[in-house]
Parts: structure tokens; sequence; C-alpha cells
């Protein structure tokens, strides 16, 4: 949403010009109330053939299925890192184009190494312009 060089669609170029000028917290309303982003984004729920008596129960810090993605992004010579259960935005120093990802792989890296070393359950998503 904030590189302007690559196409995102019509559906999140939609959402970024009706939101561009709100706080972030109306933005992420506005996410909220998108159908195909939530659409999407329930996609990616783990399908189980038997329903579990306490489904409806609401998600804890220590459930095993819950999903949480952190995002590291290069924005004005910063790499950023954009987790939802901060506060805001977390800098992790200067970088340019060229050096932005070695910044982010030593950032993931030491996220990965904090974890017990027989931890598998981690995913890399790379959004790319293709």
């Amino acid at each position: 949403m904030n590189r302007p060089e690559i196409d995102i669609g019509p559906e999140l170029a939609n959402l970024r010009g009706f939101s561009q000028g709100l706080p972030s917290k109306d933005k992420g309303h506005a996410i909220g109330n998108s159908e195909k982003i939530r659409v999407a984004h329930n996609s990616f729920t783990r399908q189980d053939p038997f329903v579990m008596d306490d489904e409806d129960k609401p998600a804890s810090k220590d459930s095993e299925d819950v999903f949480h993605f952190i995002s590291f992004v290069p924005h004005k010579n910063t790499l950023y890192e954009l987790d939802g259960l901060q506060a805001g935005p977390i800098s992790h120093g200067e970088c340019s184009d060229e050096t932005w990802l070695a910044l982010a792989r030593e950032q993931i890296q030491q996220r990965i190494e904090a974890y017990a070393s027989n931890e598998i359950r981690f995913n890399l998503l790379a959004v790319i312009g293709d």
C-alpha cells in the first residue's frame, strides 16, 4: 500500500484511495469491512473436518491456531516492522533499496532463533511485483 510502483489491483487501490486520509483506527475498520479482504483472509483458516466443542471460544495468546502476521517494509530510507500487537511501527534503522532485505533478514533470523530448536511453525511470505 505504501509502494506506489507496485500494481496492487483494483480492490486494494480502491481501499487505499478511500482510506488514505483516515486515522489508523479508521483504516483498520475500513480493512475489516472489506468483504473481499475478509474472505481472502479467512480462506487461510485451517480446514478441520471435526467440529470441536470449544470452537466458539475466542483465540488466546497461547492458542496453537492463532496466526500472527508481521511485515518488514522499507519506507523513506528506514526499515519498519509492522506488528498489529504493537503500539505502532518499530524502526529497525536506516536502509536503502539495496540493503533493506539484508536488514529484514537479520531481524527475522533473530526472531526465529529466540524459539526452541524444534519449533518449525514459521512461514515467510514475500510480495513482489511480477
